[in-house]
Order: structure tokens, then sequence, then C-alpha cells
């Protein structure tokens, strides 16, 4: 049985007190709205986040690196108040990956769930490099990986759970990124999760949908709407983001047919979808770096998530 474990005891208590210091403070100010929910999705603080990733250096799996992150990030977590899952496992048949899963229950005992997903780990090769004495490093990994992280957690401190009428997790995906390198298989965390799902993490088991995301940072960001997804999530992320004018962002097009991470909730039945900017050129490239990212991107993204979410995550039509 996958060993799951709860994160840091000593750092929810702090992170307890710290909030119920800024409850308090808030209270006098004379407002009755919830603190935690008082602000819009920040493409700024997302950007943010993203900077904070890549100074950890490549997040390959199984590295140092990696493990820095993945504490950092339980840590963020948990100050936004979810209880947070760590699910080792192991890839390429020797590498130590985790995944991390983030999840708040909605008070009624019945409410769908919904998984939101990004991978957060780099590239270990940089094989795409345009410069053949590149490809042998690690990518940065700013928009395949740090971007779609960022969008998580900036969505772990603003979104309305009440309102969104489901229980949400929240999955940063290990190993994700290596495919077609010697020895590595394609999506390796999002597969293990899937299979382990109602074994491993019960609270997540049987969910009503799955929304991937990655490569959802860049500057110029063109988003078109993946062939092999569930078209009915596709349409209704699409208008919300209509809706809220990122149509410049979200083109209501079809355009590319891929197997990846989305395709294993595909495959076990689960209505999924792969937001992405497949266009991106500096994918698997040592030029993935912060200086690429937008934050205009990433609020066009997180902001359509988080209205579509809030409002039921309802299906389009």
């Amino acid at each position: 049985m996958t060993r799951l474990r709860m994160y840091s005891v000593e750092l929810l208590l702090v992170t307890l007190l710290v909030g119920a210091v800024g409850f308090f403070a808030y209270l006098g100010t004379g407002l009755m709205q919830s603190a935690t929910y008082a602000q819009e999705f920040s493409g700024e603080r997302a950007l943010n986040q993203a900077a904070r990733q890549l100074e950890f250096g490549p997040r390959v799996s199984g590295t140092p690196a990696s493990e820095r992150m993945t504490d950092w990030l339980a840590q963020e977590l948990v100050r936004h108040s979810w209880d947070v899952l760590i699910e080792p496992f192991t890839a390429a048949e020797r590498v130590r990956a985790r995944n991390i899963i983030a999840v708040r229950n909605h008070t009624a005992s019945d409410a769908p769930v919904a998984i939101i997903g990004a991978h957060y780990d780099s590239r270990l090769a940089a094989d795409a490099d345009p410069n053949p004495a590149n490809r042998s490093l690690a990518t940065p990994g700013a928009n395949s990986g740090a971007a779609g992280a960022a969008v998580l957690v900036e969505l772990a401190r603003v979104l309305d759970l009440t309102a969104s009428g489901h229980t949400i997790c929240l999955v940063f995906f290990d190993a994700e990124e290596n495919g077609g390198l010697p020895g590595w298989g394609p999506a390796q965390g999002s597969e293990y999760f899937v299979r382990t799902l109602a074994e491993s993490v019960p609270r997540c088991s049987s969910p009503r949908l799955a929304v991937i995301l990655d490569l959802v940072g860049g500057t110029n960001q063109q988003l078109y709407i993946e062939q092999t997804g569930d078209a009915s999530l596709s349409t209704a992320l699409w208008q919300v983001a209509a809706s809220q004018g990122f149509d410049d962002h979200f083109r209501n097009e079809t355009k590319w047919a891929t197997t990846d991470t989305h395709t294993n909730f595909l495959q076990a039945g689960i209505p999924a979808i792969m937001v992405a900017d497949f266009d991106y050129p500096y994918r698997y490239t040592v030029e993935d770096t912060l200086d690429k990212l937008d934050a205009d991107s990433l609020a066009a993204v997180g902001r359509t998530l988080e209205v579509w979410l809030e409002s039921g995550a309802v299906f389009g039509e």
C-alpha cells in the first residue's frame, strides 16, 4: 500500500496561530468578508511563485533541488490551510519521486471532487535546445513546470471552496517531464497517481473532472483546445475565459492532439483536459527561463479557473 504522510504538524500549528492573529486583526477593521477570499487571482503573485521555484535550480526528479522545492511547496499550501499529502513513488526503476497533493473538503459530504493538476519537475536534459552543447543540461523549467505549479499555489490562496460546491484536490506531479529520454516513460507521476488513487488518496477518488495545466505562463500565450480531451470541459472553460476578456489567450480553435498527463485520467474514465501552449518555443531548452514568463498570461489562466470553479465547475454543451 502506498504510504502517504501529512506534512508537518508543527507547520500546521504555526499556520493556525498566525491565522488567528490575522483574523482578529482583520475583525478590527470592521469588515465582515472572509480575509481568505478578499482578493482575486493575482498574476504578479503567481509570477513571484514561479520565480521562487526557479531559485531552487532545475527541479529534476530525485535531486536535492526537487526535495527543497517540494518542502517549500508543502509549506506554502499548509500556510493557505490546505491538507497536504506527500505521495512517494519510484520512477524510472530507481529514482525517488514525490507527488504533492493538497486537499480541501467541501462541507457537503456528497460534494463531487474536482482535480486541478500540474507537474513541477524540470526535464533532465534540454534535448530540444538548438545548441548541441546544451542538450545534456537540465532545463530551468520556467514555463514547462514552474508556471503551472505557480497557478495552483495562487489558486490555493484565493479559491472560495464553498462557492465551488466541490472538494478540491490540487495535485503537483513529479516525474512527468522525462518522457522519451533513456529509461524514462511519459507522465509517470500522473500515471501512478491515477492508478493508485482509490487506495492512496481516497479523499480525491472518483473525481468528476480533471483539468491539467502546463506551459501556461509564456509571453504571447496562445491556448488552443487540445483535441483528445473532454469536449464539454473545454467548451466550458473557454467560454468562461471569453466572458472574462481572455479570448486573446484562449483561442477557440482545436489544434493539438497529444498524449500527456490528461491521457492517464481519460484512460481511467475521468473527464479531463489539458490546458497548454504547445507552441511555446523554449520547451525542453535551456532558454526556458523566468524572463519568458508573463504575469498577464498567468492571470488569464488562473482567473479563468477561479471563476469557473467558483461558478460550480459546470460542463459546457
